[in-house]
């Protein structure tokens, strides 16, 4: 039976009517929420205060305060407190703890950089405030390094001496390589360079020790294993084609170096993941600064940024080579997780 036209009229009145009721049944409860949801507003992202707040609305200070309590314990404030710099700092504390290393800085990666630029303004940053008049600070080669040069804005009046501790890179890499960063870093800190005027690498043990043995090469690596601060790079290794030996070395030693364990090279020089030396015959061509003298450096800071690089890093926290380490957040994140490094046995 289909109702007739009064009786649909009476039913749609009648649904209405409850729809209504229930409508403003819940009023006073939106009511209430957006009333809390002003006057946090004003607080919170005005900056209004508790009784600008109470002027404006005609309520009580005390009934402000407690509608701002109000807005809280009902969700609709959750305040949160952080900072940037936060997951920085845990990355460095879990990073001092776990390689017993007591001061290391994660500089933070914007989205438009791989981390170079923001490693090399906070060593940057460092060196302003530990270098002083007369000091010595020697320097390795690498991206970071010339980020870091072009940070160096005020210590021309410290007179620093610079100097080159590794030799040149056989690629085009002016701006890179040790001579060039020694150079600019000199001048911006009103000091001298040293430069060494040999390669990274020389063509066979016999040519390195010739080359060693002439008197600007042996004074240079002299006065680098003398020198007050270095700041030294690590070398991802044989394997990652950004490494200073990518592309030449021989398959014989990739595959001498893989056996012993290598994982990078620090000043030019192979280590395992204990950071102990990997003996081949690539160390005797290598024309820098050794890692025994190295040790004997007051202030070691290393830079790397990559997780690519968290390896050798481990490395060379293990072996003890480094004072302060810089890197940026993506490589503190791997170093941080890395697996234990087993026990080498001979």
């Amino acid at each position: 039976m289909v109702p007739n036209t009064a009786t649909r009229a009476q039913r749609k009145l009648s649904i209405r009517s409850q729809l209504v009721q229930s409508l403003w049944a819940e009023e006073p409860e939106r009511r209430r929420a957006m009333l809390l949801l002003d006057v946090a507003r004003q607080y919170y992202e005005y900056g209004m205060g508790q009784a600008e707040i109470a002027q404006a609305t005609g309520y009580s200070r005390p009934t402000v305060g407690r509608m701002l309590a109000e807005a809280r314990e009902v969700g609709i404030v959750n305040i949160q407190i952080t900072h940037p710099l936060e997951r920085s700092v845990s990355l460095e504390q879990t990073i001092q703890l776990r390689y017993g290393i007591q001061h290391v800085r994660v500089a933070p990666r914007s989205p438009v950089s791989d981390g170079i630029v923001e490693v090399g303004k906070s060593c940057a940053t460092l060196l302003e405030s530990v270098l002083q008049p007369g000091m010595s600070l020697g320097l390795s080669n690498g991206r970071i390094h010339n980020a870091m040069v072009a940070e160096l804005h005020h210590a021309k009046s410290r007179g620093v001496t610079v100097v080159q501790m590794v030799g040149g890179l056989s690629r085009n890499t002016r701006l890179l390589d040790g001579d060039e960063l020694c150079r600019r870093a000199a001048e911006a800190l009103g000091g001298v360079s040293h430069s060494l005027p040999a390669p990274l690498l020389a063509r066979d043990a016999n040519a390195a020790k010739a080359l060693a043995a002439t008197p600007e090469v042996a004074r240079t690596l002299e006065l680098a294993g003398s020198v007050d601060v270095a700041v030294i790079g690590i070398g991802a290794g044989f394997r990652h084609p950004a490494s200073v030996f990518s592309g030449t070395l021989t398959g014989d030693t990739v595959r001498t170096l893989h056996k012993h364990g290598a994982v990078g090279h620090i000043l030019g020089r192979f280590v395992d993941s204990r950071g102990n030396p990997v003996t081949s015959t690539l160390d005797d061509r290598v024309i820098g600064t050794s890692l025994g003298a190295l040790r004997d450096i007051p202030f070691v800071v290393a830079v790397a940024a990559g997780t690519e690089k968290a390896p050798a890093i481990a490395a060379a926290l293990r072996a003890g080579l480094i004072d302060v380490l810089l890197v940026d957040v993506t490589a503190a994140q791997e170093l941080a997780h890395l697996p234990e490094s087993p026990t080498r046995t001979p």
